[in-house]
C-alpha cells in the first residue's frame, strides 16, 4: 500500500483499540509516516516528547528498539522490603495523558527486548506498570527479505499486530517532501526521473537512493556545498548512477532563460524539453521563496506562472503550484492561485 493508505488503515486500527505494525524497505519513509499518524491524531495539539503530555500537548515517544537493552524498557527488578519483587522503571514510559508510544526498529531489536515490548502489546502492561489509557501503541520496522538487520518477529507479535506493508509512491512523497521543505532541485529531479525515488536492492552494500536518502541529501544542498565536491556528496547520499543523473539534470540550469525576467513578465523565449522544463520550475520556486519579502511575490508569482502554464504539459503548473503553495502558503490567498484552480478543476492541484 501506499504511505497515504497506510495513515488511514494504522487510524482504523487504532481507533478499534488495536496495534497496527509497518513493515517496508529501509529508507522508505515510515517513521514519517507514524510522526505524520501523530499529527492527525493530535489535530490542533502540541505534539511533544513527553510520558505525561498536558490536555493540550500530545505524546509522540519514539523507542528505537534496536538501541534499547531489556532494562531500558522493563526495568531493574529487586525485591522490597516485604521480601516481594518487584520492577524499578526508569521512567521513560508514559504515565498520563494522551499520545503514540512508537516502537520503531522492532525486528532490529534483541529478541529479549522483543518480549518486553510484546508483554506491553498483549497485555498493555509490565509487571506493575500499566500504559495508560490515552496511549497508543504503533510498530514499525524492516521486512526481513531486505536483508537489514531484521530478524525474525515472534508468532505472537504477529498474531496481535495487524501486519502493513507500504511501499514508496511518487505522489504521496512528492506531497510529503513539498510540506516538509526539501529543496527544489530534489524534487524536481524526482518528478522527471521518478524510479530514483527507491531503487533499492538488497544484495547491493553501497549507498542507494531512498526517500530518507533524498531527504539529507536535500539538507546538504541547502548549505550551497561546493562543486567540486558535489557529485561525491550525492554519491555518498545515492549512489553513483543516481548521483550522475541528477548532476546532469542540475547543469541543465547553465542553459536555461533568465527566471528573474520571467518573474519580471518580460518577454522570454519558451522552451520545451522536459528536463529543462522540470529544471526551469525548480529555479523559479527557489527564486519566489528568496523573495518571500518581498512585496511584490504574489506579480511574481502571476508572471510566472503565466510562463510555466505555456510549457508542453499541464503537469509543469501542477508541479510549480503545488511546490509553491508549500513553501509560500499565503500565495494560496492569491486571485492567482483561485484563478489556477478554477482553470484546472479536472486536474488534482
Amino acid at each position: 500500500m501506499k504511505p497515504s493508505q497506510a495513515i488511514l488503515s494504522m487510524k482504523s486500527i487504532l481507533k478499534g483499540s488495536n496495534t497496527p505494525y509497518l513493515q517496508g524497505k529501509p529508507g522508505i519513509g515510515k517513521s514519517a509516516i507514524v510522526r505524520k499518524l501523530a499529527e492527525e491524531f493530535a489535530e490542533d495539539r502540541e505534539i511533544v516528547n513527553s510520558i505525561n503530555p498536558t490536555k493540550k500537548q500530545f505524546g509522540f515517544i519514539d523507542f528505537r528498539l534496536s538501541l534499547y537493552e531489556t532494562v531500558d524498557l522493563g526495568g531493574l527488578p529487586y525485591i522490597d522490603e516485604d521480601n516481594q519483587q518487584k520492577r524499578a522503571f526508569l521512567g521513560n514510559l508514559p504515565v498520563g495523558g494522551e499520545g503514540i508510544l512508537f516502537f520503531d526498529e522492532f525486528a532490529q531489536a534483541h529478541s529479549s527486548v522483543m518480549c518486553v515490548c510484546g508483554q506491553l502489546l498483549y497485555e498493555r502492561k509490565i509487571g506493575e506498570y500499566v500504559l495508560p489509557e490515552g496511549w497508543k501503541i504503533v510498530c514499525a520496522g524492516n521486512r526481513a527479505t531486505d536483508r537489514a538487520g531484521a530478524n525474525k518477529i515472534p508468532t505472537q507479535v504477529n498474531d496481535r499486530c495487524t501486519m502493513l506493508n507500504v511501499d514508496e509512491n511518487i505522489n504521496d512523497w512528492i506531497a510529503w517532501a513539498t510540506e516538509n521543505d526539501v529543496s527544489p532541485d530534489v524534487l524536481g529531479f524526482i518528478s522527471y526521473e521518478p524510479q530514483y525515488l527507491c531503487d533499492f536492492d538488497p544484495k547491493i552494500t553501497t549507498p542507494q537512493p531512498s526517500p530518507r536518502s533524498w531527504v539529507r541529501l536535500s539538507d546538504t544542498l541547502k548549505t550551497n556545498p561546493p562543486k567540486e565536491v558535489l557529485q561525491l556528496i550525492c554519491e555518498g547520499d545515492i549512489g553513483e548512477t543516481a548521483s550522475i543523473e541528477f548532476i546532469t539534470f542540475l547543469s541543465l540550469k547553465n542553459d536555461l532563460p533568465n527566471v528573474q525576467d520571467i518573474c519580471e513578465g518580460k518577454d522570454v523565449e519558451m522552451i520545451d524539453e522536459g528536463g529543462k522544463s522540470y529544471a526551469l520550475v525548480c529555479a523559479l520556486v527557489s527564486i519566489l521563496k528568496s523573495e518571500i519579502d518581498n512585496p511584490n511575490v504574489a506579480n511574481y508569482f502571476q508572471n510566472s506562472l503565466n510562463y510555466v502554464e505555456k510549457l508542453p504539459t499541464p503537469e509543469f503548473a501542477i508541479f510549480y503550484v503545488r511546490s509553491l503553495i508549500g513553501a509560500i502558503p499565503d500565495l494560496a490567498e492569491t486571485s492567482t492561485y483561485s484563478d489556477f484552480k478554477i482553470r484546472n478543476q479536472d486536474l488534482e492541484v
